[in-house]
């Protein structure tokens, strides 16, 4: 569990065991349970924070400063520099892993001080004796260095850094045959994420680990296939994000906080921002049109295997009783490509994805006010609105009914706030 909420437990354990909901004993075997909760968790994170950053900013000024000096050095001066920061970087980093290994704020300052110092001498050198052919392949070269130091230093800051890395290098450039090979960079951070997800899962590392893999992934699956998943993608995507919001429901069960949420925040955003572009007609007549953009029996069975996923996934979730709404949007949508294939009028479609639109942010606001969860009612009503604006655009409507439907959604908004913040502040006094 993680720490904020095993502290927040410990303040709950006296009143529960004054008003006799539980007793004494039970309270003290539940705190043997969970052990002691460190209180400088806090000034931890700040310190690692601050050490990473000041890692990054030394590494910065060495760099900026050989820069400076660079051209009045001989080759054979540049040779040692290069290769001396290199070398010292490692002997900080071999002294850490002998001697602080316990110290993540070591851990963390000397890998990424260190990558940085793998990337400068591989940049000095290559430029020294025109070795750097061009910025792929010096990124390719400097990741694939860099791996070893999230494992030997067991760096998130590290790991961090090098998805950022082939990332760009994937994503650089045109994307041939050869950056297919991102996929195989990307898997050889799984042993190192498989052990936080383990271990760590509810830690500040992992979230952020997590937050980057997850946009990196989709940047890297966009830059890889786009060209190939014609008009599928939308369908494709939406499987895609439902599996990530999948994840986050099975990997997270009963986590809050939203920072630490970010499978399940992805997969919601993507699901949504997906739903709300299908509700547009044009989209459906220009990119997903039949005779202009074919299917291939790749895309089909890409299709294939990412719902088949998925509807494990909901079987799964609706064992365990969890909320799996948003992964049933991929079949909606392939509900709405096979409607659309035998509409000559080109309307279905777009009138099934409003109604799911519709019917989603309805289910969102009721969830909220159940809940009394005021940001999830407004996300509902956001949609709500978002989806009416959106309407406004497709059909001649005149600006006295545009603004009056504005001004009856802006009351709702601050109706349904108030009821929600009085609702919720009888709930807290009455506890």
């Amino acid at each position: 569990m993680d720490k904020k909420a095993v502290a927040w437990l410990y303040r709950q354990l006296p009143v529960l065991v004054a008003k006799e909901i539980i007793t004494a004993e039970s309270a003290e075997r539940l705190k043997q349970h969970y052990g002691p909760v460190e209180g400088s968790t806090g000034t931890k994170t700040f310190l690692l924070v601050f050490g990473v950053i000041g890692a990054l900013l030394i590494g910065l000024g060495i760099i900026l400063i050989l820069a400076h000096n660079w051209e009045q050095l001989t080759r054979l001066n540049r040779l040692i520099i290069s290769l001396g920061l290199l070398v010292l970087t490692q002997i900080i980093s071999g002294w850490v892993r002998w001697y602080k290994r316990d110290s993540v704020i070591w851990r963390e300052a000397a890998a990424t001080l260190q990558l940085l110092m793998i990337g400068a001498a591989l940049a000095l050198v290559g430029q020294t004796y025109h070795l750097v052919e061009d910025i792929d392949s010096f990124l390719l070269v400097w990741m694939l260095l860099s791996l070893p130091l999230i494992y030997l230093l067991n760096s998130g800051a590290a790991a961090v850094l090098y998805i950022i890395g082939i990332t760009n290098w994937a994503a650089g450039g045109y994307f041939d045959v050869s950056k297919q090979f991102v996929w195989v960079l990307l898997g050889s951070i799984g042993p190192y994420y498989y052990g936080l997800l383990k271990n760590n899962r509810y830690t500040n590392t992992f979230a952020i680990l997590s937050w980057v893999l997850l946009i990196c992934f989709y940047i890297c699956f966009n830059a890889a296939f786009s060209n190939h998943l014609e008009r599928l993608s939308f369908l494709i995507y939406s499987a895609l994000f439902a599996l990530t919001y999948l994840a986050g429901k099975l990997w997270f069960a009963g986590q809050e906080q939203s920072g630490r949420l970010p499978f399940t925040a992805v997969g919601v955003a993507g699901s949504l921002i997906i739903t709300f572009i299908l509700t547009f007609n044009h989209v459906w007549h220009y990119f997903i049109d039949r005779d202009r953009y074919p299917v291939t029996d790749g895309a089909y069975g890409l299709v294939l295997v990412l719902l088949v996923l998925v509807t494990a996934g909901i079987v799964k979730l609706a064992k365990e009783r969890q909320d799996w709404r948003f992964a049933l949007l991929p079949y909606v949508i392939a509900l709405a490509y096979i409607v659309q294939s035998f509409d000559s009028s080109q309307l279905s479609a777009p009138v099934i994805m409003n109604g799911c639109m519709l019917g989603l942010s309805i289910s969102i606001i009721t969830a909220g006010v159940r809940r009394c969860r005021i940001g999830v009612v407004n996300l509902g009503m956001v949609l709500i609105a978002a989806l009416i604006m959106a309407r406004f655009f497709d059909v001649d409507v005149s600006f006295i009914v545009r603004g009056v439907v504005f001004v009856l959604i802006g009351i709702g908004f601050l109706v349904a706030n108030v009821v929600l913040v009085r609702r919720k502040a009888g709930w807290h006094s009455e506890k």
